[in-house]
């Protein structure tokens, strides 16, 4: 009896400080810039209707339900996604360039440029991710975007300028998905 209860006790353990999504567990919490985080809210992204791409998985200092307060947070935010199919490197780059264009004037598209293509070149490194890859996107206010692909760090794309664009990806005006949106926000 008493090992059934130390087994009981052991799989409740393991189990908390995670949630599901989409199948897929994701940390109730993080730890970016030396803050520790919540897990605000996460969903899938589904592309065409039916193709599954990635679970995304939104940490904040607080949980908001506002978007806009999330993207402009003078703390330390971060976008987990864990790949639910395999994609090339083009095509990531091709996604996020699209919802950067959706959310992002002219203006600021052209002041990006620089940042951009240090994102696209650290993509193209990389070549693919691969299904159960997890890419993360941790918003350092004052420092930038730190990029990590499979447990490494690629790079940290300076300005917070572009840690507000990519947010505004998943939580701007026009998101990759508003039905993503809304699980990110925790609705």
């Amino acid at each position: 009896m008493k090992n059934r209860i130390a087994l009981f006790a052991l799989l409740l353990s393991l189990s908390a400080g995670a949630a599901e999504i989409g199948g897929v567990k994701v940390d109730d919490a993080a730890k970016v810039g030396g803050q520790d985080l919540v897990l605000n809210g996460g969903g899938i992204r589904v592309k065409f209707g039916i193709a599954k791409v990635y679970v995304a998985a939104l940490y904040a200092a607080q949980k908001s339900k506002d978007g806009d307060a999330v993207v402009n947070a003078a703390t330390p935010r971060r976008i987990s996604l864990t790949m639910l199919r395999n994609v090339n490197a083009d095509d990531l780059h091709e996604s996020l360039m699209d919802g950067l264009k959706e959310n992002s004037s002219e203006a600021e598209m052209a002041a990006l440029a620089p940042k951009i293509k240090e994102m696209n070149a650290i993509f193209a490194a990389v070549k693919e991710v691969k299904e159960k890859d997890v890419v993360l996107l941790d918003f350092l206010p004052g420092k930038g975007t730190q990029i990590t692909v499979r447990g490494q760090v690629k790079d940290v794309i300076a300005g917070d300028d572009f840690s507000r664009a990519l947010m505004r990806i998943w939580l701007g005006r026009k998101p990759v998905s508003s039905d993503l949106k809304k699980g990110m926000l925790g609705g």
